[in-house]
């Protein structure tokens, strides 16, 4: 499936999901949520050449996020890149992410971050058992939000979503 069908794809099937009542993510303050490792999970990713990690190469994807209840709450998108090798042969990568909820949505970047090999399977998970993406602001009650998200592993293969944030 092309890139652009994917994203299409992915977007499409957040609006039909719909994103529920958020009534713990109705204020600027810190909250969790889970991206659980499920059928509704979609990744793609595009490799520029190679097997081999190669600038360029992306990772991008999309999940529902849920609430301490199981109720559905809103999404997930992200991408991460290949930036380069450095001189010991760790990969390079840097991630973008948006959170969407019925009230606003955040946005996050990582700043570069090293692995020894980024994972080519979409059916795996990339992070490893802690991963800090710093918030550079948000829209509707998110508004000039700032703070972190920590990314931590599950052993059911779900995500927490450890948001720490303010809005000033």
């Amino acid at each position: 499936m092309p890139l652009k069908k994917t994203l299409i794809t992915a977007t499409l099937a957040t609006a039909a999901l719909g994103i529920g009542s958020a009534h713990a993510l109705e204020q600027c303050q810190p909250f969790s949520v889970t991206a659980p490792m499920n059928e509704h999970r979609v990744v793609k990713v595009v490799k520029q050449g190679s097997d081999a990690p190669m600038p360029g190469d992306l990772r991008i994807g999309h999940s529902d996020l849920v609430d301490n209840n199981g109720n559905a709450v809103g999404s997930v998108e992200w991408e991460t890149r290949v930036l380069g090798e450095d001189d010991a042969g760790q990969v390079r990568l840097a991630s973008d992410v948006v959170l969407s909820f019925e009230n606003g949505n955040l946005y996050a970047r990582s700043g570069a971050y090293t692995v020894d090999k980024p994972v080519h399977s979409p059916e795996t998970r990339t992070i490893g058992n802690e991963q800090t993406r710093d918030v550079l602001g948000g829209s509707g009650v998110f508004e000039d939000a700032n703070g972190q998200i920590t990314f931590s592993m599950q052993e059911n293969g779900d995500a927490q979503l450890n948001v720490n944030i303010a809005c000033t």
